[in-house]
C-alpha cells in the first residue's frame, strides 16, 4: 500500500531531526519517514539496539519510482529545517511541484526558510519539543523507547538545558516524557556533550580535589571548589567527571561567588539523591539532581552531604538476599529416574545440572515426566536438559531479576557467585521477597516489545492485496464471534523474511494459510467458511479444518484453522495427541524458533507479533532453535525438517540443537517413525531448489545410515548423488520425454542403496512403501553397468549404438537415469545419442509385413531387433528395412 504522507528532515538526521520525524509519523496516518544519508553516528548506535522503521532516499525511490512520477502522495512533512536545499532532491522536486507542505522548525529566525507551505515553527530549543506538543495533545500512549527517543533528542538539541535558546516549553514537554516513562539513565549513554576551555579548568580543579568515601560497599566520591566567577554547565563537568572516575555516587560542590552548587549522580537504587539535596533546597530523581545554597561554607556542605547519606541509604534487594541456598542439584551424568525420584522427593520443580563442579544446565519436572513417558529412565539428564541459561549474579538487583524472569518467561533462575552456582530464585522467592505482589502475566516490558513489533505496515506494502484483505477478513470474523484469531507458523517467517529483504516478498509469501484461533477452532472455521461461500472440510480428532478459498484473482487459496493446542506424545515417533491450549502453548510446541511465532489477525490489533520465545532473533540471526529439549525425541522427523530448514534458508543449527539433534540421530529415534512419514520429510527435502546440500548434511551427520539399515554414506555416493542431479538436469533439458513417471525419491534410492545387502533392501523397500519392482530394477541396472564395466576395453563393441539398445532394451525411465549416473564419462555422450535416436526411431515395417515373408514366432521379434540395430548403427538408412526380409 503506498503511504499518503512522506516525512523527512536535514540530510544525516541528528537525534533531534530523527525524533521530530518519529513523532510526526506518529500524527499523520499513513506516513513513512525518508532519510538522506547516513545517520549521525549516536543516533545510529541508537538504532542498532532499538529497531524503529524508516526508509533510506534510495530505497524508497526504488520501491515507489511510479508514485513519485505520478505525484502520488498528498502532503510532505518537513522537521528541524525550513531550507528547501536540506532536503531530499525527490522531495525537493514534488514541493516545486505543489505537494501541500507541513513545517515544524525551531528557531525559525536564524535559519533560512525557504519552503511555502504550513509552518508550524517556534522559537523553543528543540524540533522535537515541538512535534511532541501537538502529539501529547492528542493523548496518544506512547512506548517508552519512543519516549526515551524524543527525551534524548530534546536533550542534546539544548545541551541538557543550558543552551541560551531552551524555553520552558522543552522544559515541560521533557518532564511530561519522563512521566511517561522515558529512560533519563540512556540521555547520558547518546548525547555528545563538549566542554568550553573554563569548564575544562574547573574540570581539572574538580579532578584533583575528591573525597573518597564506602557505605556498604558503594563507592562515593566529592568533589569540590571554588572560583570567582559563575561558570555555566556544571552538569557537563558532572557527566565527565562521573565517566572518568567511575564512583557508584558522585557529589560536585562549587562555590562560585557567593553561592554553592551542589549536583549529583548516581548508577544505584539505594541511595536517593532527591531527599539528599533537598536538605539544600534543591532536588531532582533517585539517581541525579541539583541544589543551589548560600551562606555555608563548602566543607560544611560536604560535612551535612556526609551526614546524610548514611540516614538516607536504604539496601536494595539483590539476587543474594531473596535466593533459596543452598541449591539442590543434580549431575550431569545421574539418570532421569534419579532427577524424577528428588523432585517426587524434595517438590522441587526444577534441578539445575552439574558438571565438573558448573552450572551447564536446567532440567525440569515437565521435561523429566516426559522422558520417563517415554521409557528414557536410565538415560543421563545431560540428554534432556536445558542449556539455554538464564543467570543472575549474587549482586544482581530484585528488579533486574524480574524484568530476566518476565522477559524469558521462566520460573526459576540460577544464581551464581564467581561463576560457582550458589543459590536459585524461583517466582515464590519473588513473591516474598515483593509481599505477595508480582504480576506474571504480560508485562509491560513484553507490551512495549510488542507495540513495537507491529508489523501491519510491513504487511500492506508486501502482501499481495488479495492476501491482505483476506487476513483482514479472518481478524474481523474474529471479532464477531469474540474470539482471538492469529496467523501462525511458515506465513509468519517468510512474511519477516521478506520484510528484512526489503523485496516486496509476494513470491515468497504462500498462497496457503495456518491460522489458529483461541477458542473453538471448528465453529470458527464454519463461520469463515459460510461468510467467504468457500469449501469446508473438518478434522475434528485434530480439532482442524481446512477452506478452499477462490479469490478474485481466480486462485485458490487454502486456509487452515486450528484450535490453540498443546500436543503430547505417548509414544517417541507417533503422531501427537491434542489438548486444547492457547496461543502461546500452541507455539510452544511447534518444531523451531523461526515457525514459532504468530501475528494478530482481530481488527483493533491487526498486525501485532507475538514472539514469546525470541524467535525472531533467530530469525534474523540466521539459527534453526528447537524450543525444548525433548523436542527430536517426542518428534524425530524434526531431524529432516531442521536440515531442511538449515539448507533452504542458509542458517545453521545452533550448537545445543545440533547436539540434541546428534544425540537423538545416535540412540536410533529415527527408526522409530514410521517410513511414510520419513518419506514425506525425504521427499520434500529432495523439492526444495539445491536438495544435494541438505543430503550431503545428513551423510555427515549419519542421518543416512539411520535412515536405511547397513546403507553407508561414502565418497563414492556423493560422487553419484551430485552426478545424479547433473544428468537429471540434463534429461530436463535435452531429453525430457524419459522423466515421465519418474520420481526423484526413487532415483536418490537407486543411487543410496546400490551397495546395500539385498535382505537389507527388503526390509527398506516394505518400509518406505517402494514399487514391488524397485529392488529388481535396481539389480538390473547393477548387473548391466558390471557388464558395461568389463566390455570398456573393447571400444569397437561399445560405441555402437545397438549396445546400448542390448543393454538397457525394456527398462523403465528410472532405470535408464540410473544407467546415465554409473556410466563413466567417455561413453555418456555416445548412451545420450541412443536414447535421442531410440525415442524417435519408427521401423517403416511392422511383424505384420515379416508374417507375409513366412517368419513366424519368434523369428519375427528377433528380425525386428535386427533391423532396429542396423538402424541404431547406421548400417542401414530409414526406409531401407524391407531390403532385409
Amino acid at each position: 500500500m503506498v503511504p499518503k504522507i512522506i516525512i523527512t528532515t536535514h540530510k544525516n538526521a541528528d537525534f533531534d531531526g530523527f525524533a521530530a520525524c518519529v513523532a510526526a509519523s506518529l500524527i499523520y496516518e499513513d506516513a513513512i519517514i525518508v532519510l538522506e544519508g547516513e545517520p549521525q553516528q549516536n543516533l545510529k548506535e541508537f538504532l542498532n539496539i532499538y529497531d524503529i522503521p524508516y526508509e533510506k532516499e534510495n530505497n524508497f525511490i526504488k520501491d515507489y519510482q511510479e508514485e513519485i512520477k505520478n505525484h502520488k502522495f498528498e502532503k510532505v512533512v518537513i522537521v528541524d529545517t525550513a531550507d528547501i536545499n536540506r532536503i531530499p532532491e525527490f522531495i525537493k522536486s514534488l514541493i516545486e511541484q505543489g505537494i501541500e507542505v507541513d513545517i515544524y522548525d525551531h528557531h525559525p529566525e536564524l535559519k533560512e526558510q525557504n519552503i511555502k507551505g504550513n509552518n508550524y515553527s517556534k522559537e523553543v530549543g528543540s524540533a522535537t519539543t515541538l512535534v511532541v506538543q501537538k502529539l501529547l495533545e492528542s493523548k496518544i500512549v506512547l512506548p517508552d523507547t519512543y519516549e526515551t527517543l524524543f527525551l534524548i533528542a530534546i536533550h542534546e538539541d539544548t545541551g541538557n538545558f543550558v543552551y541560551s535558546t531552551t524555553t520552558s516549553l522543552d522544559h515541560q514537554i521533557s518532564a511530561e516524557l519522563l512521566k511517561g516513562g522515558a529512560r533519563i539513565e540512556e540521555v547520558e549513554e547518546f548525547v555528545s556533550l563538549e566542554m568550553t576551555k573554563e569548564q575544562k579548568e574547573l574540570f581539572d580543579k574538580l579532578y584533583n580535589n575528591v573525597q573518597e568515601l564506602t557505605l556498604e560497599e558503594i563507592t562515593i566520591h566529592i568533589a569540590y571548589s571554588e572560583i570567582d566567577k559563575f561558570i555555566g554547565g556544571l552538569n557537563v563537568i558532572t557527566h565527565k567527571l562521573f565517566e572518568t572516575l567511575t564512583p557508584d555516587v558522585l557529589f560536585i560542590v562549587v562555590k562560585m561567588g557567593k553561592s554553592i552548587y551542589i549536583v549529583a549522580r548516581s548508577r544505584i537504587e539505594e541511595i536517593d539523591l532527591n531527599k539528599i539535596l533537598s536538605l539544600f533546597g534543591g532536588g531532582g530523581h533517585k539517581k541525579a539532581g541539583s541544589a543551589k545554597t548560600k551562606g555555608l561554607r563548602i566543607q560544611e556542605v560536604i560535612d551535612k552531604i556526609k551526614k546524610e547519606l548514611k540516614s538516607s541509604f536504604v539496601p536494595v534487594l539483590r539476587a543474594k538476599h531473596i535466593m533459596s541456598s543452598p541449591v539442590r542439584t543434580i549431575l550431569s551424568f545421574e539418570t532421569v529416574e534419579r532427577a524424577h525420584e528428588l523432585m517426587f522427593q524434595t517438590g522441587h520443580s526444577g534441578l539445575p545440572v552439574i558438571s565438573d563442579n558448573k552450572l551447564v544446565g536446567i532440567v525440569t519436572k515437565k521435561d523429566i515426566e516426559k522422558a520417563m513417558k517415554h521409557g528414557l529412565k536410565n538415560a543421563p539428564v545431560k540428554a534432556i536438559m536445558s542449556t539455554n541459561l538464564k543467570v543472575a549474579d549474587v549482586e544482581t538487583s530484585l528488579n533486574q531479576v524480574r524484568r530476566i524472569m518476565a522477559e524469558a518467561d521462566i520460573g526459576r533462575i540460577p544464581v551464581l557467585k564467581d561463576g560457582i552456582l550458589v543459590g536459585i530464585i524461583t517466582r515464590t522467592d519473588l513473591l516474598r521477597a515483593t509481599n505477595g505482589v508480582f504480576n506474571f502475566s504480560l508485562s509491560p516490558i513484553l507490551e512495549e516489545k510488542y507495540k513495537s513489533q507491529n508489523l501491519k505496515k510491513e504487511m500492506e506494502k508486501i502482501l499481495p492485496t488479495s492476501i491482505l484483505n483476506l487476513l483482514k477478513l479472518i481478524g474481523l470474523y474474529g471479532n464477531e464471534l469474540g474470539l482471538n484469531v492469529y496467523v501462525v507458523g511458515g506465513f509468519v517467517r517468510d512474511l519477516l523474511l521478506a520484510i528484512s529483504s526489503k523485496s516486496n516478498g509476494t513470491k515468497s509469501i504462500p498462497y496457503d494459510i495456518d491460522v489458529v484461533v483461541e477458542g473453538d477452532g471448528l465453529l470458527f472455521g464454519k463461520y469463515v467458511a459460510k461468510q467467504l461461500r468457500a469449501k469446508y472440510i473438518e478434522h475434528p480428532k485434530f480439532h482442524t479444518c481446512s477452506i478452499f478459498y477462490r479469490n478474485g484473482e481466480n486462485k485458490i487459496i487454502r486456509i487452515d484453522i486450528a484450535t490453540a493446542r498443546t500436543e503430547y506424545y505417548e509414544e517417541a515417533g507417533e503422531l501427537p495427541k491434542v489438548e486444547l491450549s492457547t496461543i502461546k502453548k500452541d507455539l510452544y510446541r511447534r518444531d523451531f524458533s523461526i515457525n514459532a511465532m504468530a501475528i494478530k489477525l482481530n481488527s483493533g490489533s491487526f498486525g501485532i507479533l507475538m514472539d514469546f520465545f525470541n524467535c525472531k532473533k533467530d530469525l534474523e540471526e540466521g539459527r534453526i532453535r528447537i524450543l525444548y529439549p525433548l523436542s527430536f525425541i517426542e518428534d524425530p522427523t524434526r531431524i529432516l525438517r531442521a536440515i531442511r530448514f538449515e539448507q533452504r534458508f542458509g542458517f545453521e543449527i545452533e550448537p545445543n540443537t545440533l547436539t540434541k539433534l546428534e544425540e537423538a540421530v545416535e540412540n536410533g529415534y529415527l527408526e522409530k517413525v514410521t517410513g511414510m512419514r520419513i518419506r514425506e520429510e525425504l521427499e520434500k527435502i529432495l523439492e526444495e531448489p539445491e536438495p544435494m546440500k541438505a543430503v550431503k548434511r545428513m551423510g555427515k551427520l549419519k542421518i543416512i545410515f539411520h535412515l536405511f539399515e547397513k546403507t553407508y554414506y561414502s565418497p563414492t555416493l556423493v560422487k553419484d548423488l551430485e552426478k545424479l542431479f547433473d544428468v537429471k538436469g540434463y534429461f530436463k533439458a535435452n531429453l525430457p520425454s524419459y522423466l515421465n513417471k519418474v520420481r526423484l525419491f526413487h532415483l536418490v534410492l537407486d543411487v543410496l542403496l546400490q551397495y546395500t545387502p539385498e535382505e537389507s533392501l527388503k526390509k527398506i523397500s516394505e518400509r518406505y512403501g517402494l514399487p514391488k519392482d524397485f529392488i529388481k530394477n535396481l539389480m538390473q541396472v547393477k548387473n548391466v553397468y558390471s557388464e558395461i564395466s568389463k566390455d570398456l576395453n573393447d571400444k569397437e563393441k561399445i560405441l555402437k549404438l545397438s549396445y546400448f539398445y542390448e543393454k538397457t532394451n525394456g527398462f523403465q525411465n528410472e532405470q535408464l537415469i540410473f544407467l546415465a549416473v554409473k556410466l563413466p564419462e567417455e561413453l555418456l555422450e555416445k548412451y545420450y545419442e541412443y536414447l535421442r535416436k531410440i525415442e524417435k526411431l519408427k521401423l517403416s515395417i511392422t511383424g505384420k509385413d515379416l508374417l507375409k515373408k513366412g517368419y513366424e514366432g519368434v523369428q519375427i521379434k528377433a528380425k525386428l531387433e535386427e533391423i532396429k540395430k542396423k538402424l541404431l548403427n547406421c548400417e542401414i538408412q530409414p526406409g531401407e528395412e524391407k531390403n532385409l526380409i
